[in-house]
C-alpha cells in the first residue's frame, strides 16, 4: 500500500537526517567552512522520491479516504516533536507536492483534515506552502 512506502520514505529521512546532525561538528557551515547540513543530498531524495510516489498514486485514481490516509500522514509528521530539527522543514516543503490530492478530497474528508491542519499549523506558524494547503483543502470541501 502506498501509505506503507510513504512511511519508509519519512522513517529512512528521518534516520539520515538523524545521523547527520548527530556527526555535525560545532563549526560546520560557519564562514562556509565545513558541510552544511542542509547541503546533503537526502534532503533532494526525499522529495524526489516522494513526488515519484505521490504523482503514481494519483494516476491510480484512488478513493477519497485513501487520499486522507496519506494526506493526514504527511501533513502530522512534521508536528511531532521527536522529529530531527533540521528535517522539520523539508517535510513541511513536501506539503507542497499534495495540493493536486487535496483537491480530489470528499467533502468531509477534505473538511475534516482542513480543520485539524488549521489547528497543527496556526496562523502564526504557517509559510506560504501551508496557506496553499489549506486553500487546496478550501476548494475541495
Amino acid at each position: 500500500m502506498i501509505l506503507n512506502d510513504i512511511r519508509a520514505v519519512y522513517e529512512e529521512y528521518t534516520s539520515q537526517v538523524a545521523k547527520l546532525e548527530g556527526e555535525r561538528k560545532a563549526w560546520d557551515g560557519f564562514l562556509g567552512m565545513g558541510k552544511k547540513l542542509s547541503d546533503d543530498p537526502c534532503h533532494d531524495r526525499f522529495y524526489g522520491e516522494l513526488e515519484k510516489l505521490l504523482k503514481a498514486f494519483a494516476e491510480e485514481k484512488p478513493s477519497s479516504e485513501d487520499i486522507r490516509a496519506v494526506l493526514d500522514f504527511m501533513y502530522r509528521v512534521p508536528c511531532d516533536e521527536e522529529q530531527p530539527q533540521s528535517a522539520v522543514m523539508p517535510m513541511n516543503a513536501v506539503h507542497s507536492l499534495t495540493l493536486e490530492l487535496a483537491e480530489r478530497l470528499s467533502a468531509g474528508d477534505a473538511e475534516a483534515l482542513l480543520e485539524q491542519y488549521k489547528k497543527d499549523y496556526p496562523r502564526s506558524r504557517r509559510f506560504p506552502v501551508h496557506k496553499n494547503v489549506i486553500k487546496a483543502l478550501e476548494r475541495a470541501r
